[in-house]
């Protein structure tokens, strides 16, 4: 019975998945300095094909919108796995870094990075019958987001990673040349 009541609980209060997808996807075991360096940088990546559909999104074809907005949802989503890892060295720890927290604070306690989603997704479904004047304005409202607050967060991320790493390489996550 107890059991029961716990997933419950825990169902309840996770009907949300982008704020408790990290806790799913704890592991027992922290990341490899390997699983970290992939981490980031397929994290980069992906943040990169983000920031070039939104570079270019305003002046796509209703076909090639929907087509590349799908394409960078896919990407978006796929953030999470990265950030999972990344989660699991410098916020699910015993001594966990203050900026790590903060910026997983940004992105899932604040709902920003759900609000790119959201984004994307809205023109995934609707972009096709978009004027040009609200797809500019939907690229608009994902970017005033992303470029103040998820891509600084990203930041801190990979920051926190070179640190580790000790690599002598901070990356920083790319931004779509439209950044108000």
């Amino acid at each position: 019975m107890q059991y029961t009541i716990t997933a419950a609980i825990f169902f309840a209060l996770c009907s949300n998945i982008a704020r408790c997808g990290p806790l799913i996807v704890r592991q027992s075991n922290p990341p490899t300095l390997q699983d970290i360096a992939d981490a980031q940088s397929q994290w980069a990546s992906d943040t990169s094909k983000v920031s070039q559909f939104l570079s270019a999104a305003e002046s796509l074809n209703p076909g090639d919108l929907v087509s590349q907005a799908a394409t960078a949802l896919a990407n978006e989503k796929d953030e999470l796995n990265h950030k999972a890892v990344l989660d699991n060295q410098f916020v699910f720890v015993s001594n966990p870094d203050e900026n790590v927290q903060q910026a997983n604070n940004v992105l899932v306690d604040q709902g920003t990075f759900m609000i790119v989603v959201n984004g994307l997704q809205a023109l995934v479904d609707n972009g096709a019958n978009m004027p040009p004047s609200n797809v500019s304005a939907a690229i608009q409202s994902i970017n005033t987001d992303r470029c103040s607050l998820v891509l600084p967060s990203i930041d801190t991320y990979f920051q926190a990673s070179g640190n580790l790493l000790n690599n002598g390489i901070t990356l920083l996550a790319n931004r779509p040349n439209n950044c108000l």
